[in-house]
C-alpha cells in the first residue's frame, strides 16, 4: 500500500511538472503587447520600439519621453523576447516593410523633388544638426531637425546630401 501511495504521488508530481513546463513553453504574450505603442504626451525624440500586435512585428516608433505605456523598448531585440515570441519576422520582411514606409513619406517622390523641399524642423522637438539642400544657392546648408515627419531633404552629414542631391 505504501509503495501504491509513493507511486500515485510520484505521478502527480510528474503531471504538475509536465503542465507547468507546457504553460512556460507556450507563453502568451505580456499585456503590454496588445497596447498600440504610445508616443506620449511630450514633444521629445526617442527613438524605441513597440510592439504592433495587427502586424506581428517590432517596429520603431518615436517616443515624447513622458505618459505612454509598457509597450516601449529600447532595442528590438528586447521588444521581440517580450512579444514577438511566435512571430520573429525575416530580415527580408523588415526590408520591405521600410521601404514601404519610406514610399509611404516621401510618396514616390524623385530625386529632384525631394531636393527642393524646403528644410523642415517637424513637429517634434529634438535638436538634431543636419543638413538639407537648397536648390536657390545649389548648396547643402545645415538647419536643425525637431526629430520627426521629416520631409526627405533631410540628412544626417553634409556627404550624404551632397551625394544625394548636388
Amino acid at each position: 500500500v505504501t509503495a501504491s501511495l509513493h507511486g500515485h504521488a510520484m505521478m502527480k508530481l510528474c503531471i504538475f511538472l509536465a503542465i507547468a513546463a507546457t504553460a512556460l513553453a507556450t507563453k502568451d504574450f505580456e499585456p503590454q503587447c496588445d497596447q498600440e505603442p504610445d508616443a506620449g504626451i511630450c514633444k521629445a525624440f526617442f527613438p524605441m520600439w513597440g510592439f504592433n500586435a495587427k502586424t506581428g512585428k517590432c517596429e520603431e516608433f518615436v517616443y515624447g519621453g513622458c505618459g505612454g505605456n509598457g509597450n516601449r523598448y529600447e532595442t528590438r531585440e528586447e521588444c521581440e523576447e517580450t512579444c514577438s515570441s511566435k512571430t520573429l519576422t525575416s530580415r527580408k520582411e523588415e526590408t520591405a516593410a521600410a521601404s514601404t514606409v519610406a514610399t509611404e513619406d516621401f510618396h514616390s517622390a524623385t530625386v529632384a523633388e525631394v531636393c527642393r523641399r524646403p528644410a523642415s524642423s517637424g513637429p517634434c522637438l529634438a535638436y538634431l544638426p543636419r543638413f538639407y539642400y537648397d536648390p536657390q544657392r545649389k548648396s547643402c546648408r545645415p538647419f536643425i531637425y525637431g526629430g520627426c515627419k521629416s520631409n526627405g531633404n533631410n540628412f544626417e552629414t553634409l556627404h550624404a546630401c551632397i551625394e544625394f542631391c548636388a
